[in-house]
C-alpha cells in the first residue's frame, strides 16, 4: 500500500500499526517511526542528541507555564501536527501569549520555538538516495500553509544556489536525522540555514506531499527520475523491512 495520507492518522503510527497488524507491506516509516518523528518535542530531543542543531523551545499545555525569556521572535505550533497547521509567528510577548492561547484552544500542548532568521530548506530521503537541497524562498515573510499551499509567489530552487560544503553538510544532517528518527523507505527533513551558515533541523515529514508540483518530485527530477519513477523508487520500500515493521507493533 502506497500511504501517501497526509494528517493525524496517516502520519501518528495509527495507519502504520493497522496495516501492520493486518500484515500489509506499505510505504514510508513503521509506528517507532511515526510516534517519535510526529512529535516535534520528542524529535527535536533526538536529533539534538546527534549533535544537530534545532531552535530552542518550550513545550506547554497551559500558557501559565510560559517562562519563554523576553526576547523573541517566536514561532508557535502544535507539538503533533503537519503541514505548517497552526504555525504563528510572534514579535512580543503579549502577542506570543494570545498566540499560545489561541492554538491551545485546539490542541492539547504547543512549543514556543526561538525564531531562526535565514533561509529555509529540505532534503528528500528516498531509500538510500539522499536527492540534492532545495531552497525555498516564500513570497512574503514565513513559510507558514498559505505559503505552501495557496500562495503562486513561493519560489523553490533545485539546484538549491548553496555552495558545495553547505549542500553537502545538510544532506548528512537529512540522513542523520532521518536515521535518529528511526525513518525508513522515504520522507523529506527541514531546516533552516541561518545568516552566518549554522544549520538548524526544523522537522521531519514521513508523508511528504507527492503532486507533480510538490517539492519530493522536485528533487527526484534534479536527479533525473521521472515522476513514475520516484512513484517506482517509494513503493519499492514497502516490500522491505517487512519484520522490522511488524515488531514494532
Amino acid at each position: 500500500m502506497f500511504n501517501i495520507l497526509h494528517g493525524e492518522a496517516g502520519e501518528n503510527g495509527e495507519l502504520a500499526g493497522l496495516l501492520s497488524s493486518l500484515n500489509i507491506n506499505y510505504t514510508g516509516c513503521d509506528v517507532t517511526g511515526a510516534v517519535l518523528s510526529w512529535n516535534k518535542d520528542i524529535a527535536k530531543t533526538l536529533v539534538a542528541a546527534k549533535g544537530i542543531k534545532t531552535p530552542g523551545a518550550q513545550i506547554l499545555k497551559d500558557v501559565n507555564q510560559l517562562t519563554i525569556s523576553d526576547k523573541g521572535p517566536w514561532i508557535v505550533k502544535p507539538t503533533k501536527e503537519g503541514s505548517s497547521v497552526g504555525l504563528y509567528y510572534v514579535k512580543d510577548k503579549k502577542e506570543l501569549t494570545y498566540c499560545v492561547k489561541k492554538a491551545l484552544q485546539d490542541v492539547d500542548s504547543v512549543l514556543v520555538e526561538d525564531f531562526i532568521a535565514g533561509t529555509e530548506c529540505t532534503v528528500a530521503i528516498i531509500k538510500d538516495n539522499v536527492l540534492p537541497v532545495i531552497r525555498i524562498e516564500p513570497e512574503v515573510g514565513l513559510y507558514d500553509y498559505q505559503a505552501k499551499y495557496e500562495s503562486t509567489g513561493t519560489k523553490y530552487f533545485c539546484p538549491s544556489g548553496f555552495n558545495e560544503e553547505l549542500e553537502n553538510a545538510l544532506k548528512n544532517d537529512a540522513l542523520r536525522a532521518f536515521n535518529a528518527l528511526g525513518l525508513k523507505g522515504w520522507g523529506r527533513v527541514d531546516f533552516i540555514v541561518d545568516t552566518d551558515g549554522n544549520r538548524w533541523f526544523l522537522e521531519a515529514n514521513t508523508t511528504p506531499g507527492m503532486t507533480e508540483t510538490s517539492l519530493v518530485p522536485k528533487a527526484a527530477a534534479a536527479i533525473g527520475w521521472s515522476f513514475d519513477e520516484l512513484v517506482k523508487q517509494i513503493l519499492s520500500t514497502a516490500f522491505t523491512d517487512k519484520k522490522t515493521r511488524n515488531d514494532n507493533v
